[in-house]
């Protein structure tokens, strides 16, 4: 009714109050009390003086529309303890900024310890997550019940794992990538029949990613499944299946490519033949070799016989050669390139560690493995810490003057293993020596490769670290690196103290 009071009074308004008398109709409210007391004979009066109660009914008169969902049910408690506030106040300088590349190292630990998040960071750190699936799996453990709660209530963050059969039927993609990574782990068993009764209703991009979610713990008995793959109607898919299968030694997708390359390639005493394939045959693409994926530097027929390289266990050529053997063989073919990264990524696929060390420690100058570079870290991601520390100590020792072609740069740059106190002393004296004698040399290759170096050091050598500072001259190009060196490593000292304290 007061709406068509508000439309008499515009009328009113627009014709004016001397040709258009205003009219009030009875309310039986509130309002309509206040309406019946205006005074009509003062027109323009009654006029605003209704314009404003009727405004002001309308703001103080409405009521918040009810919400009939039902609330969802409490997290539940949990017995796992938090943080203390001193962890925690690292990880919101992470959070907003400060320090990001440490951020997996303090969630790791913070597993280790069986600490949980408090509340006041679980929205932050699922919205990393949700940005990051890098980090997803390294946060999952620390959310808790109450995280998993949370992360139910907003679509957002439904790559954390909560409800199984409700991931397996409306879950995303990345939940469902995760549940099928957490299966692996805990029920492998159940994840192949699971699969098989969900596939046919997933697109293509969700096939080929849950088929990737297989790469953990995969095992010959994954085989069926990854050969029934190699035939789906979706590239993506047909790759993927094809790029597990040849992590498998004794699948029958490796054991065909065996047989290809067996003709073409014959390491003899001291040389190696290399004959190139002619074509590539149906049955070559069904096992994923793909014409149009080609090298400019190998040539279309070259390119075929590399990808079929990369397939095969490094450890087939080894009957009667050592892998350093074999290597100084290839270095001397004019095929050099096609068969040590072959051989490289061959070495990555099936994660032998007696080829990654030997393809690692070739030779001192390591010059061809500058050719190999991203290469380079899924090789040293191949060993264990202890393993790849003494490889990096031995290329310490090859120069004694650091500079970008050291030999040991090459796997500084892409390691991502903590090193021990003693690499870490060696390379922070290597870095002492080499500022000493450039201090003002813009060496930006070399400033760029240690920009994260502080990630990785031995905590315990910030007092080695402390006193680089000390042979800095006036206006030293390496002032902002020292700096930046120092700060990460005093920062990762007082995480990881408070961390120890939990």
């Amino acid at each position: 009714m007061e709406n068509l009071i508000w439309q008499d009074l515009v009328s009113t308004a627009l014709v004016g109050t001397q040709k258009q008398a205003v009219k009030l109709k009875c309310l039986d409210n509130e309002l309509g009390k206040i309406l019946s007391k205006l005074d009509t004979e003062d027109y323009e009066g009654s006029l605003l003086s209704a314009a404003g109660a009727i405004a002001l009914y309308k703001k103080a008169g409405k009521l918040p529309k009810a919400d009939s969902s039902k609330l969802p049910q409490s997290s539940g408690i949990t017995d796992i303890p938090e943080c203390n506030t001193s962890a925690e106040q690292h990880l919101e300088m992470m959070l907003n900024g400060q320090y990001t590349e440490i951020l997996p190292e303090w969630l790791k630990i913070v597993t280790e310890c069986k600490k949980l998040v408090s509340a006041k960071y679980l929205p932050d750190l699922l919205n990393l997550g949700q940005r990051q699936s890098n980090l997803r799996e390294a946060i999952l453990p620390v959310l808790g019940k109450r995280g998993l709660w949370l992360a139910a209530q907003n679509p957002e963050w439904d790559y954390v794992v909560g409800n199984t059969e409700f991931t397996w039927e409306k879950g995303s993609k990345s939940a469902k990538f995760l549940l099928v990574k957490k299966l692996r782990n805990q029920e492998p068993d159940t994840v192949i029949p699971k699969l098989e009764a969900i596939w046919k209703k997933q697109d293509g991009e969700t096939r080929a990613i849950l088929l990737q979610a297989l790469e953990t713990n995969l095992n010959l008995d994954d085989e069926a499944f990854l050969e029934a793959a190699l035939d789906d109607k979706r590239k993506q898919v047909r790759d993927v299946a094809s790029k597990l299968l040849r992590r498998l030694p004794q699948s029958k997708l490796v054991q065909r490519m065996i047989e290809r390359v067996r003709p073409l390639i014959i390491f003899n005493d001291n040389s190696v033949e290399v004959t190139l394939p002619q074509t590539c045959t149906r049955e070559m693409s069904r096992d994923g070799i793909d014409e149009s994926n080609y090298e400019r530097t190998f040539g279309e027929k070259a390119s075929l016989l590399f990808q079929m390289l990369c397939c095969i266990p490094p450890s087939f050529w080894c009957e009667n050669k050592t892998p350093q053997q074999l290597l100084q063989i290839a270095t001397q073919n004019q095929w050099q390139k096609l068969l040590i990264e072959g051989l490289a990524i061959a070495t990555c696929n099936h994660k032998d560690k007696i080829w990654a060390e030997a393809i690692l420690t070739f030779n001192k100058d390591q010059e061809y493995l500058a050719e190999l570079k991203e290469i380079i870290g899924k090789l040293l991601s191949i060993l264990s810490k202890d393993e790849v520390n003494p490889l990096i100590l031995k290329s310490l020792s090859y120069q004694q003057l650091f500079t970008s072609k050291h030999p040991a740069v090459l796997l500084l740059n892409y390691n991502c293993l903590p090193l021990d106190t003693k690499v870490s002393e060696t390379v922070l004296s290597s870095i002492e020596k080499y500022i000493k004698a450039n201090q003002k040399q813009n060496d930006w290759s070399l400033k760029a490769t240690f920009k994260n170096l502080a990630i990785y050091l031995e905590p315990s050598v910030l007092p080695q670290a402390q006193e680089i500072l000390t042979v800095l001259g006036e206006g030293s190009f390496w002032k902002d690196f020292v700096d930046e060196l120092i700060a990460k490593l005093q920062f990762r000292c007082e995480m990881i103290q408070t961390l120890a304290g939990e």
